[in-house]
């Protein structure tokens, strides 16, 4: 028997084709909510446990500086072994070294010698007045004459002063005898890292993730190196200035100038000042603070514009903006230390960007090009 279907039948089925937008939609909303959360967390995480991964990765970076050195003491026919405990020993002596001759430089103020430095601020004080005469206007006269009446420090202060100083020192000594211990269980865990990986994954997966983290490991090293050369140069040229023209506490400030010069743009301006400043309240002869903030000058240009450079093959291909967003972010968490973490870190995760093909994209952004 044959007829017409009924007109249930005869209707075309209805136009879905929204349903996979909305599905779609809801997926990249829950991945967008998935990952700002987790970046919450991971912010929270990084408050919560600061000093613990700060004493991490400051000793993953000095493993990253003496990996060039270890390289070159097993080429020499040194096993691996004792040549880490050289490293490690040498290095240790080092701090000790460094640490004693800095607290026996802060410790060395007196009351007396801030009194001379308060006196030679204030007649460069009133010289600078006297050149500001009626044009420099009576409101700024007098602001700068407070200024230089109110600059009095007791000896009290003076004490305070050394006995937080002191106080201090003690802390950054505990705090890199943890560096160190982390340094220490870090370079054995790099002995046994190939036979585990081979025990886990086997031999030929073993093998090729070997060969990705040697890559990654060899483009971190080189920045590391580099930099930790450049900063090194320039707090032992800062120095030669310094004690050429006999600038008090100029171990203190060339230490300073190293470990600042690993922040970009403001590392020299806050690494300079203070000897700059001393050099014009420790003589009275103007020419010799000229003389140290011009050498200085020129010790940051060749070491940053010209050495640099020459060793690295080029400069620091990170975007500009995100340099700033790293210091002002890792600045925000974790003070002078994290500003100084900021770029190493940075650059560190761009090298591993760049090494991995999912990857390659987001790192080629970060970059200045």
């Amino acid at each position: 028997m044959t007829g017409a279907l009924p007109s249930e039948y005869c209707m075309t089925p209805p136009d879905n084709s929204a349903a996979p937008l909305a599905v779609r939609f809801r997926h990249q909303l829950m991945v967008a909510t998935l990952s700002l959360l987790f970046v919450v967390l991971v912010i929270h995480l990084l408050e919560k446990f600061a000093l613990i991964l700060q004493q991490l990765l400051i000793a993953v970076l000095i493993s990253y500086m003496l990996l060039p050195v270890h390289n070159w003491l097993v080429k020499r026919g040194i096993r691996s072994q004792f040549a880490f405990v050289l490293i490690l020993t040498v290095l240790l002596l080092l701090f000790v070294g460094v640490g004693y001759a800095v607290y026996a430089s802060v410790t060395a103020i007196t009351p007396d010698r801030l009194v001379e430095y308060r006196g030679r601020f204030e007649s460069w004080g009133n010289w600078a007045i006297g050149l500001m005469g009626k044009s420099g206007g009576q409101f700024l006269r007098d602001r700068f004459r407070v200024m230089v009446s109110e600059s009095n420090v007791s000896a009290h202060d003076v004490l305070d002063g050394v006995k937080g100083v002191a106080g201090s020192f003690v802390g950054i000594l505990t705090f890199a005898l943890v560096v160190f211990v982390y340094l220490v269980f870090l370079s054995a865990e790099t002995l046994s890292l190939p036979r585990r990986l081979g025990m886990a994954f086997g031999e030929q997966k073993s093998t090729q993730l070997l060969s990705v983290v040697r890559s990654i490991n060899a483009a971190i090293a080189k920045y590391i190196a580099v930099k930790t050369w450049i900063s090194f140069v320039t707090a032992f040229l800062s120095l030669l200035v310094l004690a050429g023209f006999g600038i008090e506490f100029a171990v203190l400030w060339a230490l300073l100038i190293f470990f600042l010069n690993f922040i970009p743009y403001l590392g020299s301006v806050f690494s300079f000042a203070p000897p700059i400043a001393l050099a014009f309240l420790q003589f009275d002869q103007p020419w010799r603070g000229l003389g140290v903030t011009i050498l200085l000058i020129a010790v940051q240009l060749f070491t940053g514009q010209f050495l640099e450079p020459r060793m690295a093959g080029r400069k620091l291909n990170l975007s500009p903006l995100l340099i700033i967003l790293a210091l002002a972010f890792w600045g925000y968490l974790w003070g002078v230390v994290g500003m100084i973490l900021a770029v190493p870190l940075t650059v560190v995760c761009k090298i591993i960007l760049d090494n991995m093909p999912a990857t390659k994209p987001v790192g080629s952004l970060m970059s200045n090009v």
